[in-house]
């Protein structure tokens, strides 16, 4: 037999009318790269206000979607903020840890959404960076994708509390995480 597909995505009709901040750290970026590549196609560019992009990698070969990254940078309708831990020759970015080119950059919570993937030490410095900036819990998503096993609600290794993170989720909002046990 055949299950699914279960859980969820971005939240786009809830997203349409705002500005959006995605931060992203390492590969984590492919989940927000699909959610860019939808929210930038023509049809669909003019139900969203500006975009924000905060991106981090340890080194600058590490960066994913190295020419789409540049054909963003240009486009005058999004904002790309490119970032690596530490000093390279030649980089001529921002340099720091994604949670503080996030601040450097402070993109305005008034009226946007923040959307965050990343691995969890990032997650994890980047919440208070985002509550600094005034971005609410309920306006904050990211995904935990990572936390998924079978995918299919059987091995119940991916809960957390009650809920199955491939059958609720993957996306959260912080709000709704914040209803949950903490994790160990």
């Amino acid at each position: 037999g055949l299950r699914g597909p279960f859980g969820n995505g971005w939240p786009l009709e809830t997203l349409a009318g705002h500005d959006l901040v995605i931060v992203a750290g390492g590969f984590a970026f492919t989940t927000l790269r699909s959610l860019l590549v939808a929210l930038l196609r023509p049809d669909e560019r003019s139900r969203y206000g500006r975009i924000t992009v905060v991106y981090g990698v340890r080194t600058p070969g590490m960066f994913l979607y190295k020419q789409e990254l540049e054909a963003w940078r240009a486009r005058p309708d999004l904002d790309v903020h490119l970032t690596i831990d530490q000093p390279a020759p030649g980089w001529a970015y921002h340099t720091g840890f994604v949670p503080a080119v996030l601040q450097q950059v402070a993109p305005r919570a008034e009226g946007a959404y923040a959307l965050v993937c990343g691995p969890p030490a990032m997650l994890r410095f980047t919440r208070p960076v985002l509550d600094q900036l005034g971005f609410a819990p309920k306006s904050v998503y990211t995904s935990l994708e990572r936390r998924m096993k079978c995918g299919l609600g059987k091995c119940g290794r991916c809960n957390i509390g009650p809920l199955f993170v491939c059958r609720e989720g993957p996306v959260f909002s912080f709000a709704q995480l914040d209803t949950l046990p903490v994790d160990s």
